[in-house]
């Protein structure tokens, strides 16, 4: 009976040692398993094949801005609640969608690395299923913009350790910056005040191009007009009368914030004039205020016949990577 008793403290003791040892548990270390730009949104299927559901669907997967035909932010997959298992907790992207009385009023809420890391978890809310599509169609910017920055989280990270290094050497001789691009563009080529580099892969090539401007009002439509002169000049087609411009029907940007950072964006699509080539681009204009001029980051993609997206948001993910050296701001 002694030996009994014993062995019962023993265990409880035991217990206690793990429920402690659960409590003081450090932070997640699992590394996300999901490749990039892939979405997981748990959900009930069966609503899913309705009207609503079919309405949910498309805002989830709507087409990303700037690419010359569609293609969506993610690569999406669906799946039940009851199967939100450990086999897909390593997503980087969870989209939780839950509806019922619990819930007085739609909202949103968001969790970082539950389960793995870098990890975004976001949990749609709704009182009912009628309300969800109030709920996606309110939220649907700020939930596509929150993952959509967890995967540049993820790329900056890989670049911080796989990157062009001739490249980086070159743009800090050449224009006092660092930048990180994909390792496989290596290729450079130089002129005044500006530097290209590129792949030498045979069915698609990145290719980044850095250059300067004076310090002046930094619109959209001036860095266009940069953009094409400088273009015109450094990237010259077969003939004289072919060089890279923009085809300014598809422009869009504006001003956003990388790290402390305001910068214009531009994004659009370029072409080789009197020629078929062309593709994708995107520009961010960092104002360099201690040398009184405009730093020129852009990725362009020529990638005929073939989805897009990754090769786009890789480079951009490289050129929010750039630090002007001496500059207070990163």
């Amino acid at each position: 009976m002694r030996k009994a008793y014993i062995y019962i403290i023993i265990i409880c003791l035991l217990a206690s040692v793990s429920c402690d040892s659960d409590k003081k548990k450090g932070p997640v270390t699992a590394k996300v398993q999901s490749a990039p730009y892939e979405l997981l949104v748990v959900v009930n299927k069966e609503w899913l094949k309705t009207t609503d559901g079919e309405q949910f669907k498309q805002m989830v997967e709507s087409p990303i801005e700037g690419l010359p035909q569609q293609e969506p932010y993610f690569r999406t997959t669906y799946i039940f609640p009851h199967a939100f298992s450990s086999t897909f907790r390593t997503y980087a992207n969870i989209l939780v969608v839950e509806s019922g009385s619990k819930y007085s009023r739609i909202g949103l809420r968001q969790a970082t690395n539950v389960y793995a890391q870098p990890q975004v978890i976001m949990y749609l809310e709704a009182p009912n299923t009628g309300a969800l599509i109030e709920a996606i169609t309110t939220y649907k910017d700020r939930i596509l913009h929150t993952f959509n920055e967890n995967e540049f989280v993820r790329e900056r990270n890989f670049l911080g350790r796989n990157y062009a290094k001739t490249v980086h050497a070159e743009a800090l001789k050449q224009f006092g910056v660092s930048i990180k691009i994909p390792e496989v563009v290596d290729a450079i080529k130089k002129g005044k005040d500006f530097m290209w580099a590129s792949d030498t892969q045979e069915d698609f090539r990145q290719n980044l191009c850095l250059y300067t401007l004076p310090m002046r009002g930094l619109t959209v439509e001036n860095l266009v007009e940069a953009r094409d002169s400088v273009m015109k000049i450094n990237i010259p087609g077969g003939n004289e009368e072919q060089w890279m411009e923009t085809d300014r029907r598809s422009v869009m940007g504006g001003m956003t914030r990388v790290g402390n950072r305001d910068v214009l964006m531009v994004r659009g699509l370029w072409d080789m004039r009197r020629d078929a080539m062309g593709g994708p681009f995107v520009c961010y204009a960092y104002p360099d205020s201690v040398n009184q001029r405009v730093v020129v980051a852009e990725g362009f993609v020529f990638a005929p016949n073939k989805a897009k997206r990754a090769y786009v948001r890789q480079m951009e993910a490289a050129l929010r990577t750039m630090i002007v050296e001496g500059n207070t701001q990163k």
